[in-house]
């Protein structure tokens, strides 16, 4: 039984000498004592594959590749030991999970904490820190005790109660049927003297940086056990006998090294003479060997030869991986490289993984990324996941859909969105998804319409219940099953069943097949292990929890523990690939290339803050009582050195370290003082800068030209470039050449295209319009409003007929149609009752009101009103609406002698009036149809003034610049209609009296210093109730809407002066300007119909001011008007002064003014 070290700087050749030896003792004998390399566990993989591709060797069984773990399990499978059950890491932290969630009440520091997401993680780390060191939960109680009896460290000692309360429960529940795998190595420490296959067997240890006590334990057991050890030790042969201090490179190499040799004086097991290997075998390149001697050196020698090394700054990130990809290529194609001898490495692998993923993929070079993938984004575990929140939340819209959605459920995605827009526009959850009736909600289109069924209706909801039916099925069992489950293994078993109903399985199954013929071979493999991990998981939790009875919330939080710490291991799928990966965790192979991202300020070396549950601090004060823990943050500061050291010792040939300016926010990075190392040790290295774009000041266009993919879409750049004039480099016009001869011309061809988008619509052709449109065009004032707003969403609107989805929510619009309807009836019922709306009281107001929301409110959207408590207060509000609105109209007639003739009066083909018809220029008809909120009426001689009022849920007031534009024409079109109609209306020719905006509101009265009395507060709400709009200049009318007026009016938007006559804030017009109006309104409305007719459809919206129609429009997604586009323009237009405004309207109407 011996000892004996390999000794040896980076690059010196000691994997290759254990290897060797390996190999020579299987040429040898074929048979005999075990010869085991004992490597990392991310290193097996590589490790295995160079000794199984040995030349000569066409097999063997003496040799195996291990890890402690592996090591473990072999020896304890031999010498007994493993009968008890073996919880993985996930299960442990379940039942930890579990433990903290009982004990939450007694913590006295992590209590708060313990409820959130990933403190079980860092508790289990914590604890298997302990493990690893030796720590017991008795060792914590006396710890504590310690601190508490010197005074210190309250809150440390309140920390360790804490942790030995865990720690304890923790073994307690393990010890009875499980073992702990943070004891693996323990038991392989007390079991290797019983295993015969390690009895005088080689071992050799490579590949570690130093050794956790439970690792110095099992190769004490080895000691007494093997033939012989040989453990390298990656260091400076001189090292080994010198004085270091800490802040020395090898000083974790020297600290290694004496642990091992006090360890075999205490076995009694000799030392051999250690093998020092001295002469560099790695490098090929003078100037990685300078680095390699003299980066830890003070003073250093500074090297003449700096080929081989690049120092490469790049604009960003993303610039920065592009820029390795094109140095890969580079290297491929002129340098003879192969892929698999390259590696690229950094030390903050979450920061850049995604980038070489995509980027890699962008220049068609094959990557592995060497870590472990959380699984947390996969459809199988979303599917899991959204199912336990269905039966927890009582199928809530969120987590229904998103099990349905994760393509696991024998759905088609339209199937799935037709049922998802009807599920939103009537707001099922709940029983309704369980209840075995037939859907049949139906959103009506007016509230006083009854709830019938067409035949289409009907087939539409026969297909809706059908998807419905398919969908719930498996869920619905699964729903019943699990809340029925007496305990973890029954609700765990309803899961399984779930997913076997589902046939998940061979779903996965198909999806690795076709991964695999589409050469994605990681995502086959991640589908292919994911269905055994989500099985073993599954076992876990019924080992750990099976008899345990727990609600499905805490189920949920349990099984989520375990999902969150699942983690993808993945093999590297093909030989020829670049490895990507962690300095710190991934063992690359020997490489002729090496390529370190993110040589960056406090990224390479790291600076570390602490953020577990002990400080440094903490951590040196346990140390004081006996409690050794890994080191701190102050010693890992250390420990980063070799890091740098190994990263600057990977490649034998070519080394290149970048390094960022910037991150994604335009914030400056500095670079690593290693960049300033390097350029001190290499005077004179190779500096590159790396811009994301060619054409940049100090890149050559050239070196951008490596790939066929992104060269095209960096000739698209150029191009743009070319086309706005600036000048580019000759040498794009050869790569437009080459393209366009080559087979990828199409690409180009679809590449360059959006050079000359202008994102215009083409104007519509005649039979194109006649069939959106037909042969008649039927609209409303709110389409010509919208034409005139922007004709594109006018087309997408009115010709296409594209809506919003209907959402199961009380909209503005909602409102609208309610406060709409509730006026109607409510005078309708006051026509009923015999009542005028000047006679009625408060009271009757009130109790009219009342019954008029409680008969509408369970016809609005499938009884949204009384759906939750909110919508109940909803309704309640809207009463107090409708309620002060019916009191003001009542103010109205009772101070005014206006009457109303018509509410809610529709015009159009199968209104209550006729339509409003136009023909236009090609001679086809156009038709306005639309419902007048209310028309009210004075007669006076012959004819009868007319009074049209709108409402409005909203403040909203009349501007003459929108009428000008056509962007307000609703109220005239009215009033047009009114008065066209006046003879059917009242008898009698009709005049222009008003056009009023009536605001539906229960305003807020502010005072200061004594509240008023009710009849003073009723008067200032009245007065904040004021109509707006537009009133004719006649007195004598003025006063017949309010007889009260003597000079400013609380009822419409007049102000008299002494003399009788209106003050310039008058919203009044003559006659005269009235007849203008009308005369504009149907010279715009016949225009509209033209240019609608004709085919318009421009991307053209409509700006005043900081007022823009795309502000609110919902069809950006399919114009994607952008004015950075060429052709997408604005409309411009001012807004006009009142005088202005009949100057232009005069001019454009030639003068001519309508007769009334």
């Amino acid at each position: 039984m011996t000892l004996r070290f390999i000794v040896g700087r980076a690059g010196t050749g000691k994997t290759c000498a254990c290897l060797e030896e390996v190999r020579r003792e299987l040429m040898d004998s074929p048979d005999g004592p075990a010869l085991i390399l004992l490597v990392p566990e991310q290193a097996s993989f590589q490790a295995e594959y160079s000794l199984a591709s040995t030349g000569g060797l066409t097999g063997f069984i003496r040799a195996q590749v291990l890890s402690f773990r592996r090591l473990a399990f072999r020896v304890l499978q031999e010498a007994g030991g493993a009968a008890r059950a073996h919880i993985g890491e996930i299960g442990k932290r379940m039942v930890l999970h579990r433990v903290l969630e009982r004990r939450r009440g007694e913590l006295k520091v992590f209590g708060r904490p313990a409820g959130q997401s990933g403190f079980t993680e860092t508790l289990a780390h914590i604890l298997g820190e302990m493990k690893t060191y030796c720590i017991l939960p008795e060792d914590l109680a006396v710890g504590a005790g310690c601190l508490r009896s010197i005074g210190e460290h309250s809150l440390l000692a309140d920390k360790l109660t804490d942790l030995h309360l865990l720690y304890s429960d923790l073994e307690n529940f393990l010890a009875v049927r499980y073992t702990d795998p943070d004891d693996y190595l323990n038991l392989l420490a007390a079991q290797l003297g019983q295993s015969e296959a390690m009895r005088g067997a080689q071992i050799w240890v490579d590949g570690f940086t130093g050794f956790t006590p439970q690792e110095f334990q099992v190769l004490a057991a080895l000691l007494r056990t093997a033939h012989r050890i040989n453990i390298t030790i990656c260091a400076d042969p001189a090292a080994l006998s010198a004085n270091l201090d800490e802040a020395d490179l090898f000083y974790p190499s020297r600290e290694t090294y004496d642990a091992l040799c006090e360890i075999a004086a205490r076995e009694r097991v000799l030392v051999e003479r250690p093998l020092a290997l001295s002469r560099g075998l790695r490098f090929r390149s003078p100037a990685l060997v300078s680095l390699e001697q003299n980066f830890f050196r003070y003073p250093a020698f500074s090297g003449k030869d700096v080929e081989g090394v690049i120092l490469a700054a790049a604009a960003g990130r993303r610039a920065e991986v592009e820029g390795v990809a094109r140095e890969i290529t580079r290297l491929c194609r002129d340098h003879g490289y192969h892929y698999q001898e390259i590696i690229v490495l950094t030390r903050d692998l979450d920061a850049y993984a995604k980038l070489i993923a995509a980027v890699f993929a962008d220049h068609d070079i094959p990557v592995f990324i060497d870590h472990k993938r959380t699984v947390l984004s996969h459809p199988l575990v979303e599917l899991v996941r959204s199912a336990l929140e269905v039966v927890v939340k009582d199928w809530a819209y969120d987590p229904v859909f998103r099990f349905l959605k994760t393509d696991l459920v024998p759905l088609t995605r339209e199937e799935i969105d037709l049922l998802e827009n009807y599920v939103l526009a009537h707001g099922i959850r709940g029983k309704r998804w369980v209840d075995p009736r037939p859907w049949e909600f139906k959103r009506r289109l007016t509230l006083e319409e009854e709830q019938e069924f067409s035949p289409d209706a009907a087939q539409g909801l026969e297909e809706i219940n059908r998807i419905r039916s398919q969908a719930s099925a498996a869920l619905t069992s699964f729903d019943r099953s699990a809340r029925q489950a007496g305990d973890v293994s029954e609700i765990t078993a309803a899961l399984f069943n779930l997913l076997t109903e589902l046939n998940v399985p061979e779903t996965l199954e198909d999806w690795n097949r076709r991964a695999e013929s589409k050469g994605l071979l990681e995502s086959a493999r991640e589908h292919s292990q994911l269905w055994d991990m989500l099985i073993d998981l599954l076992d876990q939790v019924v080992e750990a929890l099976g008899e345990e009875h727990l609600s499905l919330a805490d189920y949920v939080a349990v099984l989520d523990a375990g999902l969150e710490n699942m983690r993808l291991g993945l093999i590297p799928p093909g030989l020829d690939q670049v490895v990507a990966g962690a300095l710190d965790r991934s063992r690359s192979p020997e490489a002729r290339a090496a390529l370190i991202l993110g040589v960056s300020e406090s990224v390479l070396p790291a600076r570390f803050t602490s953020r577990g549950i002990l400080s440094d601090a903490e951590r040196e004060s346990l140390q004081a009582v006996g409690l050794r823990l890994s080191p701190g943050d102050r010693r890992k500061v250390f420990e980063e050195q070799f890091l740098v050291y190994i990263a600057l010792t990977r490649s034998t040939e070519r080394l290149v370290l970048s390094y960022p300016l910037a991150d994604e926010e335009g914030v400056s990075i500095m670079p690593s003082p290693v960049i300033a190392r390097v350029k001190e040790l290499l005077p004179g290295v190779e500096e590159q800068y790396w811009a994301l774009e060619p054409g940049a000041a100090g890149t050559e266009d050239l070196d951008y030209i490596t790939n066929p993919g992104r060269s095209l879409s960096y000739l698209a750049t150029r191009m743009r470039e070319a086309k706005a004039g600036r000048p580019i480099n000759p040498l794009w016009w050869d790569v437009y050449s080459w393209f366009i001869q080559s087979e990828r011309s199409g690409e180009c061809a679809r590449s360059l295209a959006g050079l000359f988008y202008s994102n215009r619509a083409s104007r519509l052709d005649t039979a194109t319009g006649k069939l959106l449109y037909g042969r008649t065009l039927k609209t409303s004032v709110s389409g010509v409003e919208k034409f005139r707003a922007c004709p594109f969403a006018h087309f997408l609107s009115h010709g296409l007929r594209l809506r919003d989805r209907a959402i199961f929510r009380v909209s503005p619009s909602d409102l609208g149609q309610f406060f709409h309807a509730a006026l109607k009836l409510f005078g309708d019922r006051l026509q009923e009752s015999g009542l005028d709306w000047g006679d009625i009281s408060p009271q009757d107001c009130k109790a009219i009101t009342g019954e008029v929301v409680d008969f509408l409110a369970p016809r609005l959207q499938s009884e949204i009103l009384l759906e939750t408590a909110r919508q109940r207060h909803l309704t309640g509000k809207i009463k107090r609406l409708v309620q002060r609105a019916t009191l003001v109209l009542s103010e109205y007639s009772r101070r005014g002698e206006f009457s109303p003739v018509g509410l809610e009066l529709s015009f159009g083909p199968e209104g209550e009036l006729p339509a409003v018809t136009f023909i236009l220029e090609d001679g086809s008809q156009m038709i306005l149809t639309g419902r007048i909120d209310r028309v009210d009426a004075y007669p006076a001689g012959a004819g009868v003034y007319l009074r049209v009022i709108d409402y409005k849920s909203g403040r909203v007031t009349i501007n003459l610049s929108d009428i000008f534009y056509g962007l307000r024409l609703q109220l005239l079109t009215y009033l047009e209609v009114a008065i066209q109609q006046a003879q059917k209306l009242v008898g009698r020719p009709g005049l222009p009296g008003a056009i009023l905006y009536f605001s539906i509101d229960d305003p807020l009265i502010k005072t200061t210093g004594a509240i008023p009395d009710q009849a003073e507060l009723e008067k200032r709400i009245l007065r904040e109730m004021k109509m707006k709009g537009l009133v004719l200049a006649d007195p004598e009318v003025v006063r017949k809407m309010d007889c009260e007026i003597s000079s400013n009016s609380d009822l419409i938007p007049v102000k008299l002066k002494r003399d009788g006559s209106f003050s310039a804030s008058s919203a009044v017009l003559t006659r005269e300007q009235f007849a203008l109006l009308r005369a504009h309104l149907r010279a715009q409305l016949i225009s509209a119909g033209n240019e609608i007719i004709s085919g318009n459809v421009d991307i053209a919206p409509f700006r005043r001011g900081n007022f823009r129609s795309c502000q609110h429009c919902l069809f950006h997604p399919v114009c994607k008007f952008d004015i950075l586009v060429e052709g997408n323009t604005y409309r411009p237009a001012g807004t006009l002064k009142e005088s202005s405004f009949w100057e232009k309207l005069s001019e454009l109407l030639g003068g001519e003014k309508s007769s009334e």
